[in-house]
């Protein structure tokens, strides 16, 4: 069977999930990077099985929120607020 590719767009994705769920969605050959087209950034599926559905990228999505929840938590131990602003300490440029 032939290897076909893909660009799927990373907008609510994490890295880390579609890495560890995309050989249950899509084969086990499957294989995913990151990639940018056309300035949009995603990521590149190779695989021989079935394309992703919208269904399972809405399933990937999901995942992906509970991902970061679970990581917020972890990190704060606190509950989570996914994207809340966290303080840099960043240093001042003098003019």
């Amino acid at each position: 069977m032939a290897l076909s590719s893909y660009f799927v767009p990373g907008f609510e994705i994490s890295r880390a999930v579609i890495q560890s769920e995309i050989r249950f969605h899509c084969g086990p050959d499957a294989i995913v990077r990151p990639y940018t087209l056309q300035g949009r950034d995603g990521f590149l599926v190779t695989s021989s099985g079935p394309t992703l559905t919208k269904e399972q990228i809405e399933d990937l999505k999901a995942a992906s929120r509970d991902f970061e929840q679970r990581q917020a938590r972890r990190a704060n131990g606190t509950e989570a607020f996914v994207n809340q602003p966290v303080a840099v300490n960043q240093r001042r440029r003098s003019s």
